[in-house]
């Protein structure tokens, strides 16, 4: 019930962004989609060690997506030939390797 729970949260959350992008400006989508998922994950951690280890890794994962974020907004606007589907998919992966080589190495070693 739990998953449940968290996957329609979750869902309701990217279905927001979604809405908000429609009726007003895209610019304005990710105050709905984007920060609320990762702080709202942790209310269904039950230990408050877990929580503050989430938030380690959430931290650096953070700071690489914003770093990626930057990168796909800059290299989109300096090369509009390219498809933003295709940057975004590779800061997405670039993302999520370093991130996971950044939390191995700088939070589960604390442990």
């Amino acid at each position: 019930m739990d998953y449940l729970k968290s996957f329609l949260i979750g869902g309701c959350v990217i279905a927001g962004s979604k809405l908000v992008s429609k009726y007003s400006s895209p610019a304005l989508a990710p105050l709905i989609g984007g920060m609320p998922t990762g702080i709202i994950a942790s209310f269904f951690l039950k230990k408050q060690e877990d929580k503050r280890s989430y938030y380690d890794g959430y931290f650096y994962s953070s700071i690489l997506l914003a770093i990626a974020i930057v990168s796909i907004d800059v290299i989109s606007r300096s090369n509009e030939k390219l498809n933003v589907d295709i940057v975004s998919l590779l800061g997405i992966i670039i993302w999520g390797i370093l991130s996971f080589i950044v939390i191995n190495k700088f939070v589960n070693k604390k442990k």
